[in-house]
C-alpha cells in the first residue's frame, strides 16, 4: 500500500496537515475472494498482479497517487476530470483484460472531490507497517459509498465532480465522443448528512447505463409511497399505485407564477460537446434573444456577478450551475433561472434550455432543438428560446413583433460572437479599453457585425470622443436593419449625442418608456440634461428608477447621483450615493469621491481619495484625471504648484488630441490672474481664440457647439483683461450663432461675453441686463460671477453681495457643472474662493463691519499663503478700511 506525495503541494503542507482540495477515485473488484477461490492461489495471485500493474499504469498516466489499496486502490487526483479519465480507462483496460483471461472481471467506481487532510507517517512507523501517507476527510467516506452502491462495471460520479469534470469534457481527447453522463438523481448514503446527486460516467457496451439498486447504506430520495420499507401489505399498495396513478394523470402541468417584466437567470452554458467556443456562443445567444423580449427581463452578467461576491464567490471562477442559479434567482427576486445545455446527439448539435423553480430547483419546463454542427447553434437557440418565452406567459404576436433572428442580429462568425460577448463584460465592468479592443476584433472578423458597433460607440460617447463615435455610429446606422428593437432605439440615442440636447432628450426617455426597465436609458437620459442643460434637479429626478438591486450598473448610477447631489450642493446625499457607489466598485475614475471633500475644504482627504483613482484604460477618459488634480493646489492656495500641474496636463493632453488640448489649454486661461508671473502670456489667450473660432466654422466638427462655447469663453476671457478688439472680434463672429443654438451653454456664454465687454465700455446697467435673463440655477456659475461684478460696477452693493455669497456656498456646482467640458472648473472654483473677498469688499461698503472682517477671515484661511498682487492689494485694503472704521478703544 504505497503512496505518492501529492506534488503541486509542499511536503511541509502534508506534514502539517492542512487541508487540500483533491478528487478521489475509489476502484472495488467485485468478488474478488471468490475469483481467487475459483482459480487457485497462483493462478488468482497472477492475475491481480497484472491487474494491479495495468491500474498502476493508468494511474501514472492520469497523474493520480495511490492512497490505499485492498481489492482494489484509493486513488488521488488533482482534478475530478482526471479521476473520471482513469476509471474510464480502467473499465476499459478491465474488459480487455478479462477477456484475455477468460474470466469474468468487473469493478465499481466511486468519484468524489473535497477538502481532503493528508499528512505523512514518522518514518519509524512506517518501518512498523504503517502507510507512508495518510488521507482524511469527509469526501472518503462519500466516495466508498459511491463505489459500494454501483453496479459492477459502473463509475458513479457526485453531482460536484460530475460538474467540474463535465466542464474539462473535452479534455477526454478521442474518447469524449464515446463517454455519457447519465443523472440518477439525489442519493441519501448513511453516515453523510447531505444528500448527494448521484451521476453515472461510462461508454456502452462497457458501462451498465442504468439507474444502480437501493443498498442497505444508500438510497435515492424518493416520495415516501415509493419506499420499499412503506409498503405494509398488498391491498394499501394496488390503492396507493392507483392513487398515484390518477394523480399523475389529472394534476396540471408544472408552472411558475410568471408576470409582464419578470426577470429570469440564465445560468452558464453546460456545454458537452467537444467544441470549447461553443460556451460562450450559446450563453450570449440565449441573453440576446431573451433581451429582444419587452415581456422577460434578464438579470445581467454585472448582477449575477456582485450576487456571487455576496455569496463569497469568485464570479470568475464559480460557474453559475443549477444550484447557484437558483440562489442568485431568489436573491435578485427572478421568478425562474434558465439552464442552457449543449450536446452532441447522433451526430446532432443539440440546444436544450431547463426553466426551473428557484425555490425548488425543480424543472417547470424543458425545451430543446437540434441541428447539423456549430453553425446550427444559433438558430436552435432561437427556436429555444421563442419557446421558453411563450411557456413564460408571453403572446406569439409579441414574440414575432419584438424577435429578430440571432443570426440576423449577431453573426455567423462565432469567433466575432466570442469577441462581442467578452466586449460587453468588459464594458459593463468599466474596462473600457479591452471593450474596445474586443468590439473592434469584432468587428474585424465580421465587418457586418452591427451590435459590435453599437458597443464601439457607447464606449466612444461615454469616453466623450464623439469624432470617433460619429464613425463607428454611421457605420451601425447603415447596418440598422440587424439590430434587435431594443438596440435600434439604444443606436437611436447614442446618435443623438451628436444631435441637439432636445433631441437627446427625447430619444433616451423614449427607450425607457419602451423598455421601462433599461436602465440604461434613464441615467443617459439624466447625463444629458445634466452636461448639456444644467438641468440638474430634473437629472436626479429621472435617475429615481435606478435605485433598485436590478439596474446591472447600479454601481455607476449611485456614483452619478452622487455627482448629481454634488452638483446640487447636497453634501449629505452625495455623500450617501458615492459611498454606496464605493461599496459596489462602481465609482469610475473615482474623482468626484476627491471632490467632495474638496468642496468643503478638505484637502488632505482629497488628495488621499484621489491618489486611488485608476485609469480606465481609455485616453479620452483618463485625461481628465488632471482636472482635480489641477484645481486642489488651486484651491488651497499653492498657486506655484497649481501652474506646474497645468503645464504638465497640457503636455499630456496634446498627446491624447486636439480637443483636449483645447480644454486644458481653457482651463489654464482662466486662472492666469493668480499665476506666477509668465506662466501665461497675452498671445495663449489669442491663439486659443483663433483655434476654437476655426473649429466653430467647421460644421462637420461633432463638438462644434464646444468649440463656440469656449470662443465665447475666450472673448470674455479677453474682455475681463482689457482686450476689448479681440473680445468684439469673436462676438461678432458668434454671437448670432450663440443666440439660436439648442445648447444653454452657448446662449449664456454669449450674454456673459457681452456683459462683460459692456463692463469695459463703462456701461455695467446695460451688463445686468444681458445677464439678468441667464442667473438662473440652471446657468453657468460663470454668469453669476459676471452678475456679481457687474452690480458692483452699477452701484448696487446688496445684490452684489447676495451673488458673492450665492457662489461661495455653491462650490459643488462650481466643481461639477460640467458646462464645455468641465473646462470652466478651475475659474468656477477659483471664483468661489474670490468671492469670500469680494463680500468683504461689498460688506465693508454697506457698512457691515463683522461681517466684512468675518468673510475677510474666511478668504485668508481658504488662501492661507501668499496671495496674487491683485488679490493682495485688495486685502490689504479692506482691512485698513477695517482699521479705519474702527472705534478708538
Amino acid at each position: 500500500m504505497n503512496a505518492l506525495v501529492s506534488a503541486p503541494e509542499p511536503l511541509a503542507a502534508q506534514r502539517t496537515g492542512a487541508p487540500l482540495l483533491r478528487s478521489l477515485a475509489l476502484c472495488d473488484l467485485v468478488d474478488s475472494t471468490a475469483l481467487v477461490a475459483r482459480l487457485g492461489d497462483q493462478r488468482g495471485a497472477a492475475l491481480l498482479r497484472r491487474h494491479d500493474r495495468l491500474a498502476r499504469d493508468l494511474m501514472l498516466q492520469h497523474g493520480g497517487q495511490e492512497i490505499d489499496k485492498t481489492d482494489g486502490f484509493l486513488v488521488l487526483f488533482e482534478r475530478p476530470i482526471n479521476a473520471v479519465a482513469f476509471s474510464l480507462d480502467y473499465q476499459r483496460e478491465l474488459k480487455r483484460l478479462a477477456l484475455d483471461e477468460a474470466v469474468a472481471l468487473q469493478a465499481r467506481v466511486g468519484v468524489h472531490v473535497g477538502d481532503v487532510v493528508v499528512w505523512q507517517n514518522e518514518p519509524g512507523d512506517v518501518i512498523q507497517g504503517a502507510k507512508p501517507f495518510e488521507v482524511e476527510g469527509l469526501v472518503k467516506p462519500v466516495t466508498a459509498r459511491l463505489a459500494s452502491l454501483a453496479l459492477p462495471g459502473q463509475i458513479l460520479v457526485s453531482g460536484v465532480a460530475a460538474s467540474l469534470a463535465q466542464r474539462a469534457h473535452g479534455e477526454l481527447g478521442a474518447n469524449a465522443d464515446r463517454t455519457r453522463w447519465i443523472n440518477h438523481g439525489r442519493y441519501r448514503f448513511k453516515g453523510v448528512p447531505e444528500p448527494v446527486v448521484v451521476y453515472e460516467v461510462g461508454e456502452a457496451g462497457i458501462a451498465p447505463l442504468r439507474q444502480p439498486p437501493y443498498s442497505g447504506k444508500a438510497w435515492r430520495e424518493v416520495p415516501w409511497w415509493r419506499r420499499p420499507g412503506t409498503m405494509f401489505i398488498e391491498a394499501s399498495i394496488v390503492l396507493g399505485a392507483l392513487v398515484l396513478g390518477l394523480w399523475l394523470l389529472l394534476r396540471p402541468p408544472a408552472a411558475i407564477a410568471f408576470a409582464e417584466r419578470d426577470w429570469v437567470v440564465v445560468g452558464d452554458v453546460r456545454n458537452l460537446t467537444s467544441d470549447a467556443s461553443l460556451s460562450e456562443t450559446v450563453r450570449v445567444g440565449f441573453r440576446i434573444g431573451m433581451e429582444q423580449s419587452k415581456y422577460i427581463n434578464v438579470v445581467s452578467d454585472l448582477r449575477v456577478r456582485d450576487t456571487l461576491k455576496r455569496m463569497q464567490q469568485d464570479p470568475d471562477r464559480t460557474p453559475v450551475d443549477r444550484h447557484r442559479a437558483a440562489e442568485i434567482a431568489l436573491r435578485e427576486g427572478a421568478r425562474a433561472a434558465i439552464l442552457p445545455v449543449a450536446t452532441e446527439v447522433g451526430g446532432k448539435l443539440r440546444i436544450t434550455a431547463e426553466v426551473i423553480d428557484p425555490t425548488t430547483e425543480a424543472t417547470v419546463y424543458n425545451e430543446s432543438a437540434e441541428g447539423s454542427g456549430a453553425e446550427s447553434a444559433l438558430d436552435s437557440v432561437d427556436a429555444v428560446n421563442a419557446a421558453l418565452r411563450q411557456r413564460l406567459g408571453e403572446s406569439l404576436a409579441s414574440i414575432e413583433d419584438n424577435s429578430v433572428p440571432l443570426e440576423k442580429v449577431t453573426t455567423s462568425n462565432l469567433d466575432a460572437l466570442r469577441a462581442y460577448s467578452l466586449g460587453r463584460r468588459a464594458h459593463v465592468l468599466g474596462n473600457f479599453g479591452e471593450a474596445l479592443a474586443l468590439f473592434r476584433e469584432a468587428t474585424e472578423l465580421d465587418p457586418d457585425f452591427a451590435l459590435a458597433y453599437v458597443g464601439m460607440a457607447g464606449v466612444y460617447i461615454s469616453g466623450d470622443d464623439k469624432r470617433e463615435a460619429r464613425t463607428v455610429i454611421r457605420k451601425a446606422q447603415q447596418l440598422r436593419a440587424k439590430l434587435p428593437g431594443r438596440e435600434k432605439l439604444y443606436l437611436d440615442g447614442i446618435a443623438s449625442t451628436l444631435d441637439t440636447p432636445a433631441e437627446m432628450y427625447r430619444r433616451w426617455s423614449l427607450l425607457y418608456k419602451m423598455y421601462p426597465d433599461f436602465h440604461g436609458a434613464y441615467a443617459n437620459h439624466s447625463l444629458m440634461l445634466w452636461t448639456y442643460g444644467n438641468r440638474v434637479r430634473e437629472a436626479i429626478a429621472v435617475m429615481t428608477p435606478l435605485d433598485t438591486p436590478h439596474n446591472a450598473r447600479l454601481g455607476s448610477s449611485l456614483y452619478l447621483l452622487g455627482t448629481l447631489n454634488l452638483a446640487n450642493d447636497d453634501y449629505d446625499k452625495a455623500l450617501h450615493y458615492l459611498s454606496r457607489s464605493a461599496d459596489l466598485g462602481g465609482n469610475s475614475l473615482g474623482l468626484v469621491n476627491a471632490e467632495w471633500f474638496a468642496v468643503q475644504r478638505r484637502f488632505d482627504e482629497a488628495a488621499a481619495e484621489l491618489r486611488k483613482s485608476d485609469k480606465s484604460g481609455m485616453a479620452s477618459n483618463d485625461i481628465f484625471r488632471w482636472r482635480p488634480r489641477l484645481v486642489l493646489p488651486l484651491d488651497r492656495g499653492d498657486f506655484a504648484e497649481a501652474g506646474k500641474i497645468a503645464d504638465e496636463a497640457i503636455a499630456d493632453a496634446r498627446k491624447t488630441g486636439p480637443l483636449y488640448l483645447r480644454i486644458f489649454e481653457g482651463m489654464r486661461l482662466g486662472i492666469a490672474d493668480v499665476l506666477p508671473a509668465g506662466t501665461v502670456k497675452a498671445e495663449d489667450l489669442q491663439r486659443f481664440v483663433r483655434t476654437e473660432l476655426a473649429a466653430a466654422a467647421d460644421s462637420d466638427d461633432p463638438d462644434v457647439d464646444h468649440a463656440v462655447t469656449a470662443a465665447l469663453y475666450g472673448a470674455y476671457l479677453a474682455a475681463r483683461s482689457g482686450d476689448a478688439k479681440l473680445a468684439t472680434q469673436v462676438i461678432d463672429r458668434l454671437g448670432k450663432q450663440a443666440d439660436a443654438s439648442a445648447f444653454p451653454s452657448n446662449n449664456d456664454m454669449a450674454a456673459i461675453a457681452r456683459a462683460e465687454l459692456a463692463l469695459q465700455r463703462g456701461d455695467a446697467d446695460a451688463a445686468v441686463k444681458l445677464l439678468q435673463p441667464v442667473s438662473g440655477d440652471e446657468n453657468l456659475y460663470l454668469a453669476h460671477v459676471a452678475l456679481r461684478d457687474a452690480y458692483a460696477k452699477a452701484g448696487q452693493p446688496e445684490k452684489a453681495l447676495e451673488q458673492a455669497l450665492f457662489l461661495a456656498s455653491r462650490r459643488g456646482q462650481a466643481y461639477e457643472q460640467f458646462g464645455a467640458l468641465h473646462m470652466l472648473v478651475p475659474i468656477n472654483v477659483k471664483e468661489s474662493t474670490i468671492s469670500l473677498l469680494c463680500a468683504a469688499e461689498y460688506s465693508r461698503t454697506l457698512g457691515r463691519e463683522q461681517d466684512a472682517a468675518r468673510y475677510a477671515d474666511e478668504f485668508r484661511r481658504a488662501w492661507p499663503g501668499p496671495l496674487p498682487q491683485a488679490y493682495a492689494k485688495r486685502m490689504t485694503q479692506v482691512q485698513a478700511e477695517g482699521k479705519a472704521e474702527a472705534p478708538a478703544p
